[in-house]
Formats: structure tokens, sequence, C-alpha cells
């Protein structure tokens, strides 16, 4: 099935809504127990210098995740839609995290160097935000400039099915209780995903291969390393 791009963005209220109050906890905990395995498998330590940057943070989720579990260190959820960023912060508002911040800025413009980012990440994280990106090398571009030397990266996101009907198939299967609206959107972001081979070659292309790349199950796949 080729690759059917959809809006970078997500800014619609009914969208930003539906994502907003949809239960992606199994996932989003997947990305902090990713990163705590990882922090035990190379002998690292998080400490209060340390900064963690969640990328294309959306409502939060994962960024209040991270905070909890690592209190003593700065957390910082960036996104460009206003519409997302207004919802973590209504979440942010009742969680009490006085460790934890958000920043509405494009991807795009890191990338492309129409704005710079003062704020160097010693890991990096993003859940599904790859697939946003109609050029993929914008995003890792970004995560060069945004991230220190030996920066540990933590990246999940969807893998495009072979056909249609997969996709189909798989929306219905995972989200069959859900509003319509989140089905579509979950449709058209299994169309607008990547292959691990699609990842492992933009990698390649964007000079870091010492990532890894591997399918976790039939709906996504990490990367997971330090560069």
């Amino acid at each position: 099935m080729n690759r059917t791009p959809e809006p970078e963005l997500m800014k619609i209220p009914s969208q930003v809504r539906a994502y907003a109050d949809a239960d992606f906890s199994r996932s989003d905990s997947m990305v902090v127990k990713g990163l705590e395995k990882y922090l035990k498998k190379i002998g690292k330590t998080l400490n209060k210098n340390d900064l963690i940057l969640d990328v294309g943070c959306g409502p939060g989720n994962i960024c209040e995740r991270i905070a909890k579990n690592w209190p003593f260190v700065k957390v910082v959820g960036i996104d460009g839609s206003k519409e997302m960023l207004n919802e973590a912060e209504k979440k942010l508002c009742k969680s009490f995290s006085n460790n934890l911040t958000y920043e509405l800025i494009e991807i795009n413009s890191i990338a492309t160097g129409e704005k710079k980012f003062e704020l160097k990440a010693d890991v990096l994280v993003s859940n599904s935000a790859l697939h946003h990106f109609h050029d993929p090398c914008r995003f890792w571009n970004a995560l060069k400039k945004i991230g220190k030397e030996n920066c540990i990266h933590i990246h999940r996101d969807l893998i495009r099915p072979s056909s249609l009907e997969k996709a189909f198939e798989l929306k219905e299967k995972y989200l069959s209780n859900s509003p319509e609206i989140l089905k579509k959107d979950f449709y058209a972001s299994l169309k607008a995903s990547f292959t691990v081979e699609e990842v492992n070659q933009q990698l390649v292309n964007a000079g870091l291969s010492q990532l890894e790349v591997f399918q976790v199950d039939e709906l996504y796949f990490e990367i997971i390393g330090c560069i």
C-alpha cells in the first residue's frame, strides 16, 4: 500500500477533543517502560540536570507519565498545535507536575532553521509523531539539532499495513468501540505511516543509523538508541 500523508498538525477542535479523551494508556506506558529498560541496559541514571523533550507531545499524556516517573528531571513537551497544547495545559493544572512545561513550536521550523530552539535534550522521546511529517527528513533533522551529544532516543509509531483492507481490519480490531472521528483518524494515520524498512533507510540518510528500529507488534515499531 502506498503512503497517503495526512495533515501535519491536528487543529480541528473535534479531532483534538476526541484524541485527548481517548485511552492510549497502553501505548503511552510502553514509551516510559522502553526508556526505563534502555536506561537500565546502558547503566545510566537520570539526574536533576537532565532534560527530557517529548517531540510532538499532543495533549501531554506521555509528558505527564515521564514527569511523574522522574520528578527531579525537567520535562518539556513541544508541539505545533496550539489546540493540542491547550488540552495539555488543562491537564497540567490538575496534575501539579512542577517539573513539566510545554512549548508551542513547529518541528519543521527547527529543521529548516527558521526558528532556533535553545534547549538541548539529554533524552528525546516521541509517540506517533513521525508519520505526521510529509517529509520525514525534517523530523530527523530537527532531532539532531535539539539533542545533546550522546542523546538517548526513544520513538514509537504505527507501521503502515500492506493494504487498505489490512488497515481497515486493524481499525475495526483495535478501535471497534471508539467514536467514529477517532476511528477515521486512526485509519488515516495507518495510511500515513511508514514501514520498518522505510524508517531504517530514513535513519541511514539522516546519519542516524546507530539507532535501532524493531517491530513491537502488528501495530507499532520502536526506535531506540544513543547518538
